[in-house]
């Protein structure tokens, strides 16, 4: 008899493998820690005044939230794998161990969704629950439904959004090293950009944003507060662009899923003409563009897109299916935050798309190349719902700050 191997499908191999994707994610990744610690130290002493040995406080606490989550996560990796799957007994097979189910990166990508005052204990407790709970209970790497990181924090957001909410403001750092207090606090101290949207009504001016803010130069380079990773705006542009030069990741998802929050939140400013017209020159404010900038620069929706709505285990697989699943994620992203008045936008429609990807890839597998009658029906529906969605918001929302 012929050696005839059965496996899952996909039967034709791309080249692409799981553990290529976790070696080319480390390049991209483990440099955020140092550029968060980076930029936590100059946001604090080039804009809220703070000394330079406050700031290196500040940077070593930024550095001790990364760390224990990495830690937290291998830690807990490394005691389900020892007493409950019992693959190793020594040194070098944990090192095998831990080397083939990556909870290093999982670790990291969960730390820099974590803002710089979440005191540590909150921070250990959501690393174990993202690797036993979001991975382990699945049945390790490649099983797991939903993205662990995302799962560890949305755990946290629910359990400890006081301290969370406390977390991110920057009037009074709350550190391992003590208390630091900003004296020249303000509005840009107090409150991330999207929550300072929702107690504006869910819209800012142009002259708002620039107000409290200073510039757009300044949200690029993330210089506001946020959770650690995501107002690192520009690295993650050059990780994603080295990621989809590698071919570890599809431009597909991350591109499409912003674009669709781009459109959404552009029409809501359309519709209360928050902008200048064309006749008066071209600038940030010119069709109130300025507005879905803002949008895609804050609230980690950059972060969510490169490096958590691409991980292959909880994404579609087929190029048609992840067009789905990006409109989608973009249409709930921008319910969340616009309606919902949620910063977490991000977060939980990744989550609640994870759920869809096994339907999406039995609705796609097989499929000749033609689009099929229900899948015309899918888009219109799709279609209707953004544009839904979008006129639904810019009726609820009032006039600019």
């Amino acid at each position: 008899m012929p050696n005839i191997q059965v496996d899952p499908h996909p039967h034709i191999h791309s080249g692409k493998s799981t553990h290529k994707y976790m070696l080319d994610l480390p390049i991209t990744t483990y440099p955020m820690a140092i550029i968060a610690m980076l930029i936590q130290f100059l946001f604090v002493t080039m804009y809220l005044g703070a000394s330079f040995s406050e700031g290196i406080l500040v940077a070593l606490q930024a550095g001790i939230v990364i760390f224990a989550g990495v830690f937290s996560c291998i830690a807990a990796e490394t005691i389900w794998n020892r007493y409950v799957n019992k693959e190793f007994n020594d040194f070098a097979g944990w090192f095998r161990s831990m080397a083939t189910t990556y909870p290093s990166i999982t670790g990291m990508l969960y730390a820099l969704t974590l803002p710089l005052g979440t005191p540590i204990y909150i921070v250990i407790i959501g690393g174990f629950v993202a690797i036993i709970i979001g991975k382990s209970l699945f049945g390790g790497v490649g099983h797991n439904i939903f993205n662990p990181a995302l799962i560890g924090r949305a755990f946290i957001t629910v359990a400890y959004s006081g301290a969370l909410g406390q977390a991110v403001k920057y009037d009074t750092i709350h550190t391992v090293f003590g208390d630091i207090t900003i004296k020249a606090a303000d509005a840009i101290s107090t409150a991330s950009p999207l929550a300072k949207v929702t107690q504006n009504g869910g819209l800012l001016s142009f002259d708002a944003i620039e107000n409290i803010y200073g510039s757009f130069s300044k949200l690029f380079m993330g210089f506001y507060p946020s959770a650690l990773g995501e107002s690192l705006s520009f690295w993650i542009i050059l990780a994603f662009i080295y990621l989809v030069v590698k071919k570890t990741i599809d431009w597909f998802v991350p591109v499409l899923y912003v674009l669709v929050v781009f459109l959404m939140s552009w029409g809501v400013a359309l519709y209360h003409q928050l902008g200048t017209p064309i006749s008066e020159g071209l600038s940030l404010q010119t069709l109130a563009i300025y507005f879905p900038i803002f949008h895609v620069l804050t609230g980690g929706l950059l972060l969510g897109a490169v490096f958590m709505a691409t991980e292959p285990v909880t994404s579609p697989i087929t190029r048609r299916g992840r067009a789905i699943f990006a409109v989608y994620l973009g249409i709930i992203t921008f319910a969340i935050r616009v309606l919902a008045n949620l910063p977490e936008g991000v977060l939980y429609s990744i989550l609640f798309m994870n759920m869809f990807v096994p339907i999406m890839d039995r609705f796609y597998m097989g499929q000749d190349k033609g689009m099929k009658r229900k899948e015309y029906v899918l888009w219109a529906v799709t279609i209707l719902i953004a544009v839904g969605v979008t006129l639904y918001a810019a009726v609820k929302l009032g006039g600019a700050a």
